[in-house]
């Protein structure tokens, strides 16, 4: 469920299933949806309203968007001199 489909609730009942694990689920009934549960990482999890999860959701999204193009760009060249160094090898010049 997304945060905006929770926005129109307006904290209302909300019936859902819960996955327990190994796709084991539950019914559950939420009373008042006007707060989530927003996992953060390594295994923790912080209670927001809708707006700051929101606000939580598009940092993060920044902040992965731009590790992935430092990413991008160190595998870039590391395959670049996997290139080279096969290159030399395939092509040895010989010096006299």
């Amino acid at each position: 469920m997304s945060v905006c489909f929770l926005q129109g609730l307006d904290s209302q009942r909300l019936k859902t299933d819960v996955d327990l694990g190994c796709n084991f689920f539950v019914k559950a009934e939420v009373e008042d949806s006007s707060r989530i549960l927003v996992a953060v990482g390594y295994g923790f999890f912080v209670e927001m309203t809708h707006n700051e999860a929101l606000r939580f959701i598009e940092k993060k999204t920044t902040q992965l968007t731009s590790f992935t193009e430092v990413l991008t760009k160190d595998s870039a060249k590391i395959k670049a001199n996997i290139r080279m160094v096969l290159q030399v090898r395939v092509d040895p010049v010989i010096f006299f």
